[in-house]
């Protein structure tokens, strides 16, 4: 209750007292949804930090944009002046207020072509926030207020998972990294469809977790509600979804076991479900071919990661160089290794073209991708080496990097889009990050901090070629600079090797 009546003074807009019944209604449905989740998975009294931490950031960020904005960000961009992060945050929501206060069903959202929300779902929740609870005044902190909620959710159900897949003390580390990840917290204080995303795909997660663990009714009906959910928010997420625990339960060796048609029957279900809907959104599209779903699907991903990496080639002068000086079949696969490290923590700190708070949140954005980058790097090594390649813990590290590199590979490695994208699969990245950081605590592998020696050297390199580039200071070429690094690597790697074989008479130390 406090949390909404401090909501409604802070709201930037109008007559903010007018707004008191309304935020503290969001309030108690959104206490009491986090509650009920909090005591069915069981979870104890500590989690409630990173609960209340999770959801207290995104809305002390969302209300900190929103007054923010206006005099530290772009002055030429109109959804920074209206105190939006994102452009298609502030189309979406202006969207949605429209419909809000028109005479037209809400469900108009879903029938009806809108460009802001192709799948409607998002815009049918926040038609329905505004003309429930703010039918007069805009006050777009009550969607915020949802994504941050959401938040709260994510933390709940990744802890669920990472407890009942790998014990409490991982499900610990994800459920914080979850609370804490700088992407996340961004995306569920901009009104953007991720922060539902993210949160029911850590609720899919933990219900195959539950299944993997015998409560197969319990599993069942959690996978099945939330892909449900998502499907109102984005049917190709949902399909990715159903597609990457099908994969799981073959990938472990379930599939024959009982309950093993159950769930997959289930997923694949869901999966048409979603296709079907994927391919009427898609259909919508002017530009979209008329022929057979391949067309449409290849339409896509090659026409639209060909569109993004246009995009990209036009907005730097270092890009344009560097594609005018490589094959034109290079540039793709250059385009989708550069997305990989967005956004590129060197390139933060230095660049000073941009708006102060847009740079502030570019360095801390690049900072939560920085330090889970070693993590993630190790987490195959290790798990492979330790609970072999059918385990659950080698798979969910094959989905992080498949998906971040189907995601740069889709966005050209665009800094915005590319990361919010990948961060729709936390869940499984803090899941992965907090088991492997048990792992090598308990077998005393050196390899993780190794990894992270090469991360951070890297990062010094190409630190000292954006300070040249923005900075002025002297400087190597950029083909130097990359190939200094390089030989530094090879040589970091080889040297370990050789100190471990001399040590222990072997070409390991510990789990790598």
């Amino acid at each position: 209750m406090v949390v909404g009546l401090v909501l409604a003074l802070l709201d930037p807009t109008d007559r903010p007292l007018t707004g008191v019944p309304a935020y503290l209604i969001l309030a108690l449905f959104g206490a009491l949804a986090l509650w009920a989740v909090w005591r069915w998975l069981g979870a104890p009294r500590a989690l409630v930090a990173a609960v209340v931490v999770a959801v207290v950031l995104r809305l002390f960020l969302g209300l900190a944009l929103g007054r923010g904005l206006p005099s530290l960000g772009y002055p030429d961009s109109k959804s920074h002046q209206a105190g939006y992060f994102y452009l298609d945050a502030y189309r979406r929501d202006l969207a949605s207020w429209n419909l809000a206060r028109s005479s037209t069903p809400l469900t108009a959202a879903f029938t009806e072509r809108v460009e802001t929300d192709q799948y409607g779902g998002l815009l049918f929740i926040s038609g329905l926030v505004y003309r429930t609870l703010s039918p007069t005044i805009h006050r777009p902190m009550l969607v915020g207020s949802i994504g941050a909620i959401m938040g709260g959710l994510a933390v709940l159900f990744t802890w669920g998972f990472a407890t009942t897949a790998f014990g409490s003390h991982p499900a610990s580390l994800a459920a914080w990294g979850m609370a804490l990840y700088p992407e996340a917290v961004l995306l569920g204080a901009s009104h953007m469809r991720e922060p539902f995303l993210i949160a029911f795909f850590a609720a899919a997660l933990y219900g195959y977790a539950l299944v993997r663990a015998g409560r197969l009714r319990d599993g069942l009906a959690v996978v099945a509600v939330f892909l449900a959910l998502s499907a109102l928010i984005s049917p190709p997420y949902t399909l990715v979804f159903a597609f990457v625990l099908i994969v799981a339960w073959i990938w472990e060796g379930y599939a024959k076991r009982i309950g093993g048609f159950r769930l997959v029957g289930l997923l694949s279900v869901v999966g048409l479900l979603a296709l079907a809907l994927t391919v009427g959104a898609w259909s919508q599209i002017g530009q979209a071919p008329q022929g057979s779903l391949l067309d449409l699907l290849d339409w896509w991903v090659a026409t639209g990661a060909r569109y993004e990496l246009a995009k990209l080639e036009q907005s730097s002068g270092w890009v344009q160089k560097l594609f005018d000086q490589t094959p034109e079949w290079a540039h793709l696969p250059m385009a989708t290794g550069n997305g990989l490290v967005q956004p590129f923590l060197p390139a933060t700190l230095m660049d000073t073209t941009g708006a102060a708070l847009s740079r502030v949140i570019g360095i801390w954005r690049s900072l939560g991708w920085f330090v889970l980058l070693p993590f993630l790097l190790y987490a195959p090594f290790a798990a492979f080496r330790a609970k072999g390649w059918r385990s659950l813990q080698f798979y969910l590290s094959v989905v992080v990097w498949v998906t971040a590199l189907a995601a740069s590979f889709r966005l050209a490695g665009d800094q915005w889009d590319n990361p919010r994208a990948r961060a729709v699969f936390l869940a499984a990245q803090v899941s992965i990050v907090g088991w492997t950081w048990v792992h090598a605590r308990r077998s005393e592998s050196p390899w993780l901090g190794r990894i992270a020696i090469l991360v951070g050297a890297g990062t010094l390199s190409f630190l000292s070629w954006y300070a040249g580039r923005y900075q002025g200071f002297p400087r190597l070429s950029l083909y130097a600079t990359s190939a200094g690094y390089l030989a530094f690597a090879i040589l970091f790697v080889v040297a370990v090797l050789l100190m471990d074989r001399k040590r222990r008479g072997d070409l390991t130390a510990g789990q790598p």
